[in-house]
């Protein structure tokens, strides 16, 4: 009886993981290039707050994403499979008939 996750499926979920990360740092670099100077104190700190919540969202983002993923490193590392094999694509959308 297996004790964890499937192998393959904590690899493909490793890999998605990875990318999240990569685009958390990515927006969050995008948005601290959008700051922009209103010229007036109270709209400008309106705005500097909202964009402070929106990073630091992304960061709490990115962090879960990396606690996440420390716990799954070691199912992904599962004995007996190669590290070659690709992952297996669960996203496809299967549609329901009515």
């Amino acid at each position: 009886m297996p004790t964890g996750p499937d192998p393959l499926r904590a690899r493909a979920a490793a890999s998605r993981l990875d990318a999240l990360r990569d685009t958390v740092v990515e927006a969050e670099d995008d948005v601290l290039a959008s700051l922009v100077v209103t010229g007036e104190p109270r709209p400008q700190r309106v705005l500097d707050d909202w964009l402070d919540q929106v990073v630091d969202t992304l960061r709490a983002l990115g962090e879960v994403a990396d606690e996440v993923a420390v716990v799954l490193a070691p199912h992904a590392s599962g004995a007996g499979v190669a590290a070659t094999e690709p992952a297996p694509d669960h996203t496809e959308r299967h549609e329901v008939e009515r």
